[in-house]
């Protein structure tokens, strides 16, 4: 089954001042709910993590690899906690039933792009790209690696492999794209 693939458009959702979140939460809910029903793993990026792509050319390349992690030689954000576990992916877990969001409102994930990153990264980011994953097609990521210390864990439940790493590109089940415009 083709990816669902969706747009909408939040243009009062920038970084020169800080988002009502529950009103930019409430528009990425309403197009989840509206779009999609079921349990998905959701992974939310921001463009400026791959700046030499557009938006639709960055959504372009997980269509078809599965993944925003394209190159192996591209240097991510580093998350030292994590590399015990060597996951292929971050991302939490959402249910839609009955057109409504079941699981946390969108507002926290705004809230956490716009003020944990400034502390993580010394700058803010704002959520360009949703993607959602089909949750039978990965599993939770477990540690490999006793001699580095494992994460909190609150953290290992973001942590996850892709059962086939030959067709990662199958996991993908949507896209949504918030433009500026």
């Amino acid at each position: 089954m083709q990816p669902k693939i969706i747009t909408i458009s939040i243009p009062e959702y920038t970084l020169d001042t800080q988002p009502d979140y529950s009103v930019v939460g409430a528009k990425i809910d309403k197009s989840l709910s509206e779009n999609f029903v079921g349990s998905y793993l959701l992974r939310a990026l921001s463009i400026a993590d791959h700046p030499q792509y557009t938006l639709d050319e960055l959504a372009d390349i997980i269509l078809k690899t599965g993944t925003d992690k394209y190159d192996p030689n591209r240097k991510g954000v580093a998350h030292e906690e994590f590399e015990a576990y060597q996951p292929d992916i971050q991302a939490g877990t959402i249910e839609i039933k009955d057109g409504k969001l079941i699981s946390e409102s969108f507002a926290e994930d705004v809230k956490r792009f716009y003020e944990n990153t400034l502390i993580d990264r010394g700058y803010r980011l704002r959520i360009d790209l949703l993607v959602l994953y089909d949750p039978k097609q990965l599993v939770k990521a477990e540690k490999v690696d006793d001699t580095k210390p494992s994460v909190a864990p609150h953290l290992e439940e973001y942590l996850w492999k892709f059962k086939n790493l030959d067709k990662k590109a199958n996991s993908v089940v949507g896209i949504v794209k918030i433009l500026k415009k």
